[in-house]
């Protein structure tokens, strides 16, 4: 009774209607997405007021046009190649054949002049993405509770590198340096090395840490977070040994360049780049062994023979392997303790390689899967 009573309602107001919602003088506020375009409107036309016949007298519900986006007509030419495009199809001519896909990967990155990381901030609601440290402060803050309680394990040196490989905007130190300002044996202590290559970067972390500068050298200055020395070097070698070292590592392997395998019936073949007959980039077999193949057979020896068997393509990355066993030879001789925290990839070759480390190393060189 209740459905029939309501069924009835509705229709008696449906007939009841003597205008449509959207009537002739008030166009469909969905027109614009028509594919004729509209004529231009005035500011004060972007809201339109459409009158309902069965509503409330007096009462109007506003429709905004104000953000509908009409697109441009696409062009199908095509575009013209951007400098970087031209200096890696310039390399691949000059070397008269292709190159491997983790030299187009360090192109692309770190080219000084075009690199992705090299001359903004690609981090946040400006960039292209995000990572834990700007999500909460909270990350960094806990990342300076484990390097307190390692730097308690090491005896509590009265010195002690703290290196962060890829700092980003640098918000990870400033929270680790924010959560231990009670430390002050700890942050005496500490003299800071941020291994970074993108000067846009280094400008960002030097801002964030509200640094100093202590001498001319812009590699060194002063963080008024702490009263903590920091350092700028392009490479972790270039970082000095000798004194007890803290690494943190936060989604740094997961930016490092990688080789591309693939298996045909002959064996296994590099997967490279090259410039096809109509000027784009395609991807080729190289037809005879690759100095990255020594690479590719240490990497096999972690896999199954069934595991082996299964394989149709594999990534390596040499930089991680050389990387890794550089950590864990500075640790080995220097003392202290690594934290590495990455994606799935690039945590198990990691872990891979520390399985042939001595024990004591390998402890002291913990990981965070995210």
């Amino acid at each position: 009774m209740l459905r029939r009573l309501l069924t009835q309602t509705s229709s008696r107001r449906l007939l009841s209607c003597k205008t449509p919602f959207f009537s002739k003088s008030s166009p469909s506020p969905f027109s614009s997405l028509s594919s004729s375009p509209d004529p231009p409107r005035s500011e004060s036309s972007t809201v339109e007021h459409v009158e309902e016949a069965n509503a409330v007298a007096g009462k109007t519900i506003s429709v905004d046009r104000s953000d509908l986006f009409n697109p441009l007509d696409h062009s199908h030419e095509p575009a013209p190649d951007s400098e970087l495009v031209k200096h890696l199809k310039s390399v691949i001519k000059f070397r008269g054949g292709p190159i491997s896909v983790a030299e187009y990967m360090e192109e692309v990155l770190t080219n000084p002049q075009s690199g992705y990381y090299m001359n903004r901030d690609v981090f946040g609601t400006q960039g292209d993405f995000i990572t834990s440290p700007e999500v909460s402060q909270m990350f960094g803050e806990m990342i300076g509770v484990w390097t307190v309680c390692l730097w308690e394990q090491m005896g509590r040196p009265e010195r002690v590198k703290l290196i962060e490989l890829g700092p980003g905007r640098g918000t990870l130190m400033v929270d680790l340096l924010r959560g231990t300002s009670k430390f002050r044996e700890f942050t005496d202590s500490l003299h800071i090395h941020l291994v970074e290559c993108s000067p846009a970067l280094q400008k960002l972390q030097r801002q964030n840490l509200k640094c100093t500068d202590e001498s001319s050298s812009e590699k060194k200055a002063i963080s008024s977070l702490a009263g903590t020395p920091v350092h700028w070097h392009a490479t972790l070698e270039e970082v000095p040994s000798g004194v007890p070292t803290i690494i943190i590592a936060h989604e740094f392997y997961d930016a490092l360049p990688v080789h591309q395998f693939q298996k045909s019936p002959r064996g296994w073949f590099e997967k490279m780049v090259d410039v096809g007959e109509d000027s784009q980039f395609r991807f080729v077999l190289s037809p005879h062994p690759t100095p990255a193949s020594l690479y590719l057979m240490k990497r096999c020896t972690w896999a199954t023979p069934e595991e082996r068997e299964k394989l149709e393509h594999v990534e390596i990355s040499p930089k991680s392997m050389d990387l890794t066993q550089e950590m864990a030879k500075r640790i080995g001789s220097d003392g202290g303790g690594a934290l590495i925290m990455a994606w799935m990839d690039s945590f198990q070759t990691v872990f891979r390689l520390l399985e042939n480390t001595s024990s004591s190393t390998y402890w002291m060189i913990q990981g965070l899967l995210i």
